[in-house]
């Protein structure tokens, strides 16, 4: 029973060495447990399996320590699972196997966010912002892992003299202790499995005289000590394997990479001490198996050392790339993959591309391998945002929080999940768009117009009721309920009725037959993490009262603590993975792209809660935390050395001079080391002149295009180009024609044909003063709105013109009634509520008309029609007070001229034989009778002549529309009414 260490540097074969010792003893009756961290189990099983070759394997098993805990719990029974609390107490909680349920990520998320919304007015630094939720979950994770409890947190509160410290320890000390003591109703934490491992790992025969290896830890936490204390002494032999040079301390942190390492053995050698257990003798692996050529020996020796050498032999193994931007980047990083196992036999699971920012580079991965056909697996966490069934559940909710809003509907019904054929969903849209729909608008039926077909409105209406009848018995069942656990029964019911499982799962079988197995698989997770958030909200608060925007926000929460993770579909595809979480062994070439400055390595400052002097001085204090960043930059460093010596056979380098932005990147400190250790290493770019190579039909045809710009732009290109063009002219031709007239394409618009003209608007243009101004102004919005007849989508919406055209309407038509009725204009005059009384008559009249039906909509527009009546009878008094002291006489309102009209429309015959036919209409026209002759006014005309002080003879004697319109257009020719509509 004791402590093994087997040491050595990155591609010793320290691995290698468990696992040969582990395939001589599986003949034998030992028991062998091999305990790795979480992302690093699968590649340790698939060594298992290559070391047993083929044969069952009873006695061996990988395992991590979490579900190590579960294997305790299911042998040893639940009832104590503790909180840390009550471990340190040495107390016991009274639950059954039945209550007792672990607490995930999301549920952990909700839970906290749900605690600091209820404290959020004894807290003085943290609000409720989910920036805030992460802070607290952290906090916490570090508490329970460096075994910290809230009696402990109590006391450094009583003792602390620093204020500022003391208020953020009692901020966390409020929502710790509330999250122990919802712990203590039947949830148990996962960061608490461990306490319970520790506490109960003795009551079992799983590790007594076991084998034990524990292999690619960088580091462990207080818990972890503990347990490893634990299975020292139950085990027949524990085996820890280390990635350092020497088991001397280190004597400088800043120089020595191994220095977090380091502190790892100093911990487990003062563990052993404490503890009174046996050191066995270190086992060194000194020389590194894994690199197959002499410049990856060099680069592991050399990368971080304070005096390395410089390797003066020629550099074949390593090359290093400069780009001109990310894309360019991965493009040359996908050409080198194709060459690596089209030319040199390589399998691409032996192919590895790691990188420190893998988000700004996935989605640039991900669409580059696919057209150079190279299968990838992203080990990424996918974003849960625009997943289309949390986008549908996520509506549902919106709707019954927005009480049937416009938007919050239509965004349901564009979800994809009603079985409604396209242009239904675009016709409903539209016509809600136009007539207001929304609110308790969505629950009567809708109404006949004029514009809209009698059937077409009642398939509108059965679709209507169809949305709507059961999101508004959702709703009434949410509103009426108002605790988690009956709404999440609601919302689940609600899910099952619309047979959201059964469309989710014909889905999945459609992808899966035209291969596309990860879309499949995520679909089928998303749903999953659904159904496991309405879990996690009613393990978690039960019965409690909750209203619907408190349900929709622990919800959001939980939403943004889950992720898509997966594994890989197939064995042999690329892994493209991140430096802190690859686990890559037995990989011939590794792409490590994006080292510029600030990512390799990273200038992240995030501290946390607690920043480093705060965890300096706790650490004083008897109360140690994590790392803070200085430590964090040296594990970082450690990660950076790993990922540079992970290679067998090659390894490629590549950084990039811009952003996809276009802003400039530098490169990093990285690169001026391998410059420095390798003065005979080519850097290759495409900075200057891009490098082409023939990998597959698609990238092919693109770069020939790209040739051929070149050679358009009398630039050299080499002579295989000349014999790509041949052979895409003989087999794909129409498109090769079609795509090479793309390469003199210009921004600058082409004249429409006479044809299309003639099309258009025939061989005579009807067309108004109106138009010609919208013409003259834009030649293409003319094209537009007249040409092609493009309207605008309808909305329930008052515009300046709809106010005018109504005001207009009524003057028009109280003068035609004023007429009729032969009412003396003087008269009008002295009887002012005679005015009010006929504009009311004619408004009410008006809203009575189908067109006007909108003034009536709303009440918005209901109150808008009385300060029309308003306007248009202080308007009317004007005119009548005019018309009255003056010779003249309203000769007509809204006159037209046209064909159907009094007024003869205004020809223009043109030299190529068509003409232009100009009609609209004049607002009013005026007369005032003399002994020689009748002289027409129009009120706009007399503001132009007298501003512009025009010859009386403009006035004409004619009536004819022709007349009036000449002298319209010798005040247009002043620039004079360039606005003004006839």
């Amino acid at each position: 029973m004791g402590l093994r260490i087997v040491y050595g540097k990155a591609g010793s074969g320290k691995s290698e060495f468990c696992f040969s010792e582990i395939s001589k003893l599986l003949d034998t009756q030992e028991n062998i447990l091999i305990i790795t961290p979480e992302q690093f189990s699968f590649t340790a099983e698939k060594k298992l399996m290559q070391v047993a070759k083929n044969k069952a394997v009873i006695n061996a098993e990988v395992i991590t320590l979490s579900r190590m805990a579960y294997r305790v719990m299911q042998e040893v029974g639940n009832e104590n699972v503790p909180n840390l609390s009550s471990v340190l107490k040495s107390e016991k909680n009274d639950i059954s196997n039945d209550t007792m349920t672990t607490l995930s990520k999301p549920a952990k998320a909700m839970l906290i966010h749900s605690i600091i919304e209820k404290n959020r007015n004894e807290l003085k630094f943290l609000g409720k912002s989910d920036e805030n939720v992460d802070l607290s979950m952290q906090a916490i994770t570090e508490f329970k892992k460096h075994q910290i409890s809230v009696d402990l947190i109590n006391e450094k509160i009583q003792s602390l003299e620093n204020q500022y410290l003391k208020t953020k320890l009692n901020d966390m000390r409020i929502i710790y202790q509330s999250f122990e003591n919802q712990l203590n109703q039947g949830l148990i934490d996962d960061t608490d499995l461990l306490t319970y491992l520790e506490q109960n790992i003795e009551k079992t025969n799983l590790v007594k005289n076991t084998l034990i290896y524990i292999d690619e830890f960088m580091g462990f936490t207080k818990q972890e000590y503990s347990i490893l204390a634990k299975l020292i002494k139950l085990a027949k032999q524990v085996t820890v394997t280390l990635c350092i040079d020497t088991i001397a301390p280190s004597a400088n942190a800043i120089s020595d990479i191994f220095y977090s390492n380091k502190k790892t053995l100093s911990k487990l050698l003062q563990m052993l001490e404490e503890n009174n257990l046996k050191l066995e003798e270190p086992i060194a692996i000194e020389k590194l198996h894994r690199f197959k050529n002499e410049e990856l020996k060099a680069l592991e020796q050399n990368l971080f050392s304070i005096k390395p050498t410089v390797y003066v032999k020629n550099v074949e193994n390593i090359e290093l790339f400069l780009a001109k931007n990310q894309y360019s980047e991965i493009e040359k990083v996908a050409t080198e993959i194709s060459q690596l196992v089209k030319h040199e036999n390589y399998r691409y699971k032996e192919i590895s591309v790691i990188t420190k920012d893998l988000s700004g580079y996935s989605s640039l991965i991900r669409a580059i391998f696919e057209k150079y056909e190279i299968p990838v697996f992203i080990d990424e966490k996918r974003d849960l945002n625009q997943n289309i069934i949390i986008k549908y559940i996520l509506c549902v909710l919106d709707v019954i929080n927005k009480n049937f809003s416009y938007d919050s509907v239509i965004s349901y019904v564009k979800s994809g999940f009603l079985d409604f054929d396209e242009d239904e969903i675009f016709k409903l849209e539209n016509y809600c768009t136009k007539w207001g729909i929304k609110f308790n608008k969505w629950k009567k039926d809708f109404i006949f117009d004029k514009q809209t077909k009698p059937q077409e409105v009642e398939r509108l209406n059965e679709i209507r009721s169809q949305i709507i009848t059961p999101l508004v018995e959702l709703r009434d069942k949410v509103y009426k309920e108002k605790t988690a656990d009956r709404i999440c029964k609601a919302l689940y019911n609600f899910i099952l009725q619309q047979q959201i499982e059964e469309k989710i799962q014909n889905k999945i079988e459609e992808l899966q037959q035209n291969a596309q197995i990860d879309l499949a698989a995520e679909y089928k997770k998303s749903y999953e993490i659904i159904i496991n958030l309405l879990d996690d909200i009613v393990n978690i608060f039960q019965n409690e009262n909750m209203t619907i925007d408190k349900f929709i926000s622990c919800f959001k929460v939980g939403l943004k603590h889950s992720s898509l993770g997966k594994i890989p579909g197939t064995q042999d595809q690329v892994i493209v993975g991140d430096v802190e979480r690859s686990r890559s062994h037995k990989v011939k070439a590794i792409f490590i792209i994006g080292i510029n400055d600030g990512v390799f390595p990273s200038n992240n400052k995030a501290e946390g809660f607690f920043n480093d002097s705060d965890r300096e001085f706790l650490k004083e204090q008897g109360m140690e935390l994590a790392n803070g960043t200085i430590e964090n930059l040296y594990e970082e460093n450690f990660n950076i050395y790993k990922a540079f010596t992970t290679a067998e056979e090659k390894l490629y380098l590549s950084y990039a001079s811009s952003d996809s932005t276009g802003k400039s990147l530098r490169p990093s400190m990285m690169i001026s080391k391998i410059k420095k250790l390798f003065p005979k290493l080519e850097e290759k770019s495409d900075v200057i002149e891009k490098n082409y190579e023939i990998v597959n039909g698609k990238v092919t045809y693109e770069e020939l295009l790209e040739n051929i710009f070149k050679l358009e732009n009398k630039e050299k290109i080499e002579d295989i180009w000349y014999v790509v063009y041949q052979y895409y002219k003989e087999v794909n031709n129409a498109n090769l024609k079609n795509d090479l007239s793309g390469l003199n394409y210009t921004n600058n618009p082409k004249d429409i044909s006479q044809k299309l003209v003639d099309k258009l608007y025939g061989n005579t243009l009807n067309t108004s003063v109106s138009r010609l101004e919208r013409y003259r102004s834009c030649p293409f919005s003319y094209y537009l709105q007249y040409g092609l007849n493009l309207k605008e989508k309808e909305e329930l919406k008052i515009q300046s013109f709809n106010t005018g055209s109504f005001m207009h309407e009524t003057i028009d038509t109280f003068f035609q009634y004023v007429k009729e009725e032969n009412i003396a204009l003087p008269s009008l005059l002295e009887d002012e509520e005679l005015i009010e009384k006929l504009v009311s008559k004619i408004i009410e009249e008006e809203l009575q008309m189908s067109k006007n039906v909108i003034f009536t909509a709303t009440s918005k527009y209901k109150i808008l029609v009385r300060r029309l009546k308003r306007i248009v009878t202080k308007a009317l008094k004007f005119i009548i007070e005019g018309l009255v002291y003056s010779e003249f006489e309203i000769e007509g309102t809204e006159v037209g001229f046209g064909k159907k009209d009094n007024y003869k429309p205004i020809i223009l015959n043109l030299e190529n034989g068509k003409r232009v036919e100009i009609t609209g209409k004049i607002d009013r026209i005026d007369t005032a009778k003399t002994d020689e002759r009748k002289i027409f006014k129009n009120n706009r005309l007399q503001i132009i002549c007298e501003k512009y002080r025009l010859k009386p003879s403009l006035c004409r004697t004619s009536n004819t529309a022709s007349n009036i319109f000449r002298c319209s257009m010798q005040a247009r020719r002043l620039n004079a009414c360039r606005n003004i509509v006839f």
